[in-house]
């Protein structure tokens, strides 16, 4: 008797082959499926990590871009303040080429800038805040626009501008999947006004923690401190000198005695920590004289190098810490001298707008420095304005020699 032969297949056995092979070609089909959706998935992943790192790290200098291109836009309309001393007033050509040099000098493709008032509000044709941008009065339209509100305003005109920074960037693993670029984009604004009342690091203003003369300082062939008579002058450009010890040479100041000394300055200038500072008023200082440190050196370079700074003046020195803020108020027997334990009176600041891309010649010897009168370090920059302290703020300046002016980074 034929008994017929029977295949029975159950779930989870494998079902006999068919004789033409059709059901292994359709399990090994199935199984590249998977093998690619699995390779894609992990490619992603790994384009996840590679690139996603990589737009994590342009997009820090996407936004210092960006922040410094807001940054020259402000200085630029800050030329334009009463009692700047610039006799030539600065246009929106003027500005549109700070804030585009600034983005090009930061690798960034494209950006859109925006004129501002003192609050970091845009501005639109007719002088009134606006909070979109068709509206707002675009840098490099051909016009600076007024500012109405008094409020809001400096000198009755836009003191701010608002940068929207953008770049491109090429992907490397993700391209695999079809993302060949990743877009990045950062948005910020800088302000300039008067200074009034005190200023404090807080509230925007860097100053830095060196102090020199009212009165220029030239250096003996020793490189000893002169100080002579003759006093700086607004829109002058000038080497400063940094000379050996001596009351009359520039001084490091100590904003948190009675510790102090190279780190602290170093952090003191990466990250403005000054207090307020009352005008006139003695200020500790921390190390005379030129401490050759390429730390301070570099610290000035990156932080400040082409932007505007406060530094204070001084008239006098004292070995002991006087108990007013007068000049005459150090004791009698204890003006002048040298060495760490000494305070300087400042009676004034003074705006400048150091070199750029280098202001700082701290380290070594600099023959950079040495205009005849032996120095071997030195700052460079122009005075725009000598100054008491303040935050920024609207104000005019009513023709004022010495109104303050600040630039500021607002968000």
């Amino acid at each position: 008797m034929n008994i017929p032969f029977v295949a029975i297949t159950t779930r989870g056995t494998h079902p006999m082959p068919s004789q033409d092979g059709t059901s292994n070609r359709r399990d090994r089909g199935q199984i590249i499926v998977i093998m690619v959706g699995g390779i894609i998935a992990m490619f992603t992943m790994v384009g996840l990590i590679v690139d996603g790192g990589n737009a994590f790290a342009n997009q820090r200098n996407t936004q210092n871009g960006t922040d410094a291109a807001a940054d020259a836009g402000a200085t630029m309309l800050a030329q334009n303040f009463s009692g700047t001393g610039y006799s030539q007033v600065k246009n929106d050509h003027d500005v549109q080429i700070a804030v585009s040099g600034a983005i090009t000098g930061n690798g960034l493709n494209g950006y859109r800038a925006y004129y501002t008032d003192v609050r970091g509000q845009m501005l639109n044709m007719g002088g009134n805040p606006t909070t979109t941008t068709p509206s707002a009065v675009e840098v490099g339209s051909g016009t600076i626009p007024p500012c109405l509100d008094t409020n809001s305003c400096v000198d009755g005109y836009a003191s701010g501008v608002r940068v929207f920074g953008d770049k491109t960037i090429n992907t490397f693993v993700a391209r695999i999947i079809g993302m060949t670029t990743i877009g990045i984009a950062a948005d910020a604004t800088a302000v300039s006004g008067y200074l009034t009342n005190g200023c404090d690091a807080g509230a925007g203003c860097n100053v830095l923690p060196v102090t020199f003369p009212v009165t220029t300082v030239s250096c003996d062939g020793s490189n000893n401190p002169i100080q002579t008579v003759d006093p700086y002058v607004v829109g002058t450009h000038y080497s400063i000198p940094l000379c050996k010890n001596g009351p009359g040479n520039v001084g490091w100041l100590d904003w948190t005695p009675t510790a102090g000394g190279t780190s602290e300055l170093e952090a003191a200038v990466t990250n403005a920590s000054n207090p307020a500072v009352p005008l006139p008023s003695w200020q500790y200082i921390t190390s005379t004289g030129n401490i050759n440190s390429s730390g301070v050196e570099d610290a000035i370079n990156n932080c400040c190098a082409g932007g505007i700074v406060l530094i204070p003046q001084f008239d006098s020195t004292c070995d002991v810490e006087p108990a007013g803020n007068n000049k005459g108020d150090c004791p009698v027997g204890h003006v002048g001298g040298t060495g760490s334990n000494q305070y300087y009176h400042i009676p004034a600041f003074s705006a400048i707008l150091l070199d750029s891309p280098k202001a700082a010649y701290i380290s070594g010897s600099n023959p950079e420095c040495d205009t005849g009168n032996g120095a071997t370090s030195c700052l460079k920059g122009t005075f725009v304005n000598f100054i008491t302290t303040g935050t920024v703020g609207p104000g005019t300046g009513n023709g004022n020699p010495t109104a303050v002016i600040g630039v500021q980074l607002i968000r």
